[in-house]
């Protein structure tokens, strides 16, 4: 008993001498490794240069003041099956590091056992029985398992921030989806439009036709474009039908293209504030997610290093054994057992220093995803920024073309039913007036 309080106070000793883990990269250090030495970040926005950094609110769906939105988009992130997924990621990554985690603590087992024995030539038999409880410990001397379990953990953060950004992204989708299904139905409309405007043409042009003053070129010019509005029509409905579908599987629905859409599109927030590009790297899901993911492969090529130096144990047993010939010779049926064990790594064919450079690779490989997040990131703002502001720029124009095109359209048309232009000219300006 002396011998087994000594092993336990060894492996106290060696417990609280345990070495500490490398201090991990900071921010700063991993984006100078991330992104080329001659990529500058700005202190503001390029596209914005003159603007002064508000900071960003994170109710971008209310701003559009559209209740069928809204309530599409949540329907969506309760029902949606790839947010499902990613979930369950999260889940089986939280699992992991519970499992990686356990490492760290004794293992505990226990064992029961029974047996009986008969001899048929002597007529007699006898039973044993066993109780045995056995504690496992591997020593984390030099933080193998901690650095294991840290980089379980950075995964797990990771996956988490990967179910954030999932959740952004269908939010994202599905209004994309809303305002595409609401631009499908209006071209709709539109097709609609022209097949009533060239009905009603032709129904001028064979009057005039009639009346001697039409050709039958313009009949058949004016039939055509008729029948290429029919066209049109058929293949709006088709998108429409197809724009509908993919909003209904967004939303966990069959698709069966039932799901009413709204006539016209809700009301244009104002222009998002925008705050400096440092700090979406600390707003954005995916950013963060892929940091995380550099810390992981960095505490995992640390594991790696760590597994070429020698590995203790500890394992202690005891219980008691139930046997008649232990009791023949009168031994104690208790039984407790003591092991230090060390494992030393001499010759594996270089598969642990192959590990370290797969991990250091990996580690590399996991900087430059993060490089390429973050520019893809600064990207995506960048061309929100400036298509915000030529966008509300180009509005007015745009405006002001459909207003002229529709009444040069209809002074055409009046003028041709007074002689005044020719089929042609007035086929023009209404074809114009319908794509402006």
């Amino acid at each position: 008993m002396r011998t087994l309080f000594r092993y336990i106070g060894i492996v106290a000793l060696l417990s609280l001498g345990a070495c500490a883990l490398k201090q991990a990269p900071s921010r700063t250090e991993v984006l100078d490794q991330a992104l080329p030495k001659t990529t500058q970040v700005p202190a503001q926005w390029q596209s914005e240069a003159e603007a002064e950094a508000e900071a960003v609110a994170d109710n971008w769906l209310q701003l559009f003041e559209d209740p069928q939105l809204q309530a599409i988009t949540l329907e969506a992130i309760a029902n949606n099956l790839d947010l499902r997924q990613a979930a369950e990621r999260v889940s089986i990554a939280q699992q992991n590091l519970i499992r990686v985690g356990s490492r760290l603590r004794p293992q505990v087992g226990a064992q029961l056992g029974a047996r009986t024995t008969r001899d048929d030539d002597q007529g007699s038999g006898y039973d044993s029985s066993s109780a045995y409880v056995g504690v496992g410990w591997e020593l984390d001397l030099w933080g193998r398992l901690r650095a294991q379990r840290a980089a379980a953990e950075a995964g797990y953060e990771a996956t988490a921030l990967d179910y954030a950004y999932a959740r952004q992204s269908i939010a994202a989708l599905v209004a994309k989806s809303w305002f595409l299904a609401i631009e499908t139905r209006q071209l709709v409309e539109l097709a609609e439009t022209a097949v009533n405007v060239f009905s009603d043409l032709l129904e001028l042009v064979q009057a005039r036709q009639t009346s001697g003053k039409g050709t039958d070129l313009d009949v058949a010019d004016v039939s055509a474009k008729l029948a290429a509005a029919k066209s049109d029509l058929e293949g709006a409905l088709q998108s429409y039908g197809e724009a509908r579908r993919s909003l209904e599987v967004l939303l966990g629905r069959y698709p069966g293209a039932e799901i009413a859409i709204a006539s016209d599109y809700p009301q244009l927030p104002p222009a998002a504030p925008a705050s400096i590009p440092t700090a979406l790297l600390d707003r954005r899901p995916d950013v963060i997610a892929a940091e995380r993911s550099v810390l992981e492969a960095f505490r995992r090529e640390e594991a790696a290093e760590l597994a070429l130096l020698p590995s203790i144990s500890v394992s202690l047993l005891g219980g008691r054994l139930d046997d008649q010939l232990l009791s023949i010779v009168q031994l104690n049926p208790w039984l407790a057992t003591a092991d230090v064990g060390v494992s030393i790594p001499v010759y594996e064919g270089g598969a642990l220093r192959a590990s370290v450079k797969i991990a250091t690779a990996q580690e590399a490989l996991a900087v430059a995803a993060y490089g390429a997040t973050v520019l893809d990131a600064f990207r995506e703002v960048e061309n929100a920024l400036a298509n915000d502001r030529l966008l509300a720029k180009r509005i007015p124009y745009e405006e002001d073309a459909l207003k002229n095109r529709v009444r040069a359209a209809e002074i055409a048309s009046l003028q041709y039913q007074a002689g005044a232009r020719d089929l042609l000219w007035v086929a023009q300006l209404q074809l114009e007036s319908l794509e402006t």
